[in-house]
């Protein structure tokens, strides 16, 4: 399913899993199975679920326990999480433990450990080649988000010559080549992501690639295969509607749906940062702003290294008149990745220069 993006196979796992279950009731790994399926559906309370049950009938499968993990790191439960992911790396520390602590660890503010724990996943080695390949993407955009373009290029040119068809590693060389400026060669990686398998990040940043050149009928038909993409994911019960609001937002379409869809998802469960920060600048983009800021705080509590959050936060506390707050986050943000968005970037640039202008004022 990750590099397929074809979720109707979910349909045929959850059936087989089902029929093992009805063999063996007490089989832990066919429990584990249907935990995975509905954590791929974002049904995280099923997920967790059944992985408990999983863990219940085999306190040594470890894949009870990654699941549990990732449910929990979904759902904004980060110390639940810590918990699971360390009980699977006791029990099997390889590639698959390795790379959820990386993951976890990263966006809970410990780059620098999040970097060392995915080169060891990566270094350990997997059957799978898409598994490495999907290790090497993340940690390549892990040094992306702190503008270290050309480290970040060389992890995926590595990982491009093991595995030179794979849609994650060209959707973030994609990233990556954008960042640097080599504009054709970026929309030529998207390209090659994309006839792989649709993704809705690739098809929203080569949209904005497309509308950062001028392109604005490639834009619009890439935001529209985001749309199409969206119906067919939700008919086969595919859950993640928070992209939808995201998108929704930066783009300024829909913003009433975006704004719904959002509150909706935090007020049933979904309480990770990054539900935190889409919630902030969804609210944002309808005029709600003293309640943006009270989302932007949740998710500024991790120190997520992402620039996109502090840009949001700047923006937030820009228009309710915070201006100190206003300029520290767009610069943080500019300072940590100065190309962190084609189109996100030069609005930031563009606020703090106003900030600055209208600072000076002021002061005469």
């Amino acid at each position: 399913v990750r590099e397929s993006a074809d979720y109707s196979l979910c349909e045929h796992a959850m059936g087989a899993y089902e029929r093992a279950l009805a063999l063996d009731p007490r089989s832990s790994e066919a429990m584990a199975g249907l935990a995975w399926v509905h954590g791929v559906r974002h049904a995280f309370d099923d997920s967790i679920s059944w992985a408990r049950k999983a863990a219940e009938a085999d306190p040594r499968n470890p894949m009870a326990y990654g699941i549990q993990g990732d449910a929990a790191l979904e759902s904004g439960d980060y110390e639940a999480a810590f918990d699971s992911y360390q009980r699977m790396l006791d029990i099997r520390p390889d590639i698959s433990s390795y790379s959820r602590g990386a993951w976890l660890l990263y966006i809970t503010g410990d780059a620098r450990k999040g970097k060392w724990l995915m080169e060891k996943a990566i270094r350990s080695g997997a059957p799978y080649a898409e598994n490495t390949a999907w290790c090497r993407a993340q940690l390549a955009l892990m040094l992306f988000h702190e503008g270290a373009f050309v480290p970040a290029q060389q992890v995926l040119e590595q990982g491009l010559k093991a595995a030179p068809e794979s849609p994650r590693l060209h959707a973030a060389m994609g990233r990556v080549k954008a960042a640097l400026g080599a504009f054709r060669e970026a929309v030529g990686h998207y390209r090659r992501a994309l006839n792989a398998a649709p993704d809705h990040r690739a098809l929203v940043e080569l949209g904005d690639l497309h509308r950062f050149l001028g392109e604005r009928a490639e834009a619009e038909r890439c935001y529209e295969e985001v749309e199409r993409l969206h119906r067919h994911l939700a008919s086969q019960g595919v859950g993640g509607a928070m992209h939808m609001a995201r998108f929704y937002a930066d783009h300024d379409r829909r913003l009433d749906e975006a704004l719904r869809i959002a509150e909706d998802d935090w007020n049933h469960g979904g309480r990770n940062v990054f539900d935190a920060d889409t919630l902030a600048w969804c609210r944002y983009k309808n005029g709600r702003f003293k309640e943006a800021r009270q989302a932007i705080r949740h998710a500024l509590k991790r120190r997520v290294p992402d620039a996109a959050i502090l840009f949001h936060a700047g923006m937030i506390c820009a228009r309710l008149g915070e201006r100190a707050a206003a300029q520290r986050f767009l610069h943080q943000a500019l300072s940590m990745n100065p190309r962190f968005d084609l189109l996100d970037a030069r609005v930031a640039s563009d606020t703090l220069r106003e900030l600055g202008d209208s600072t000076r004022r002021a002061k005469r």
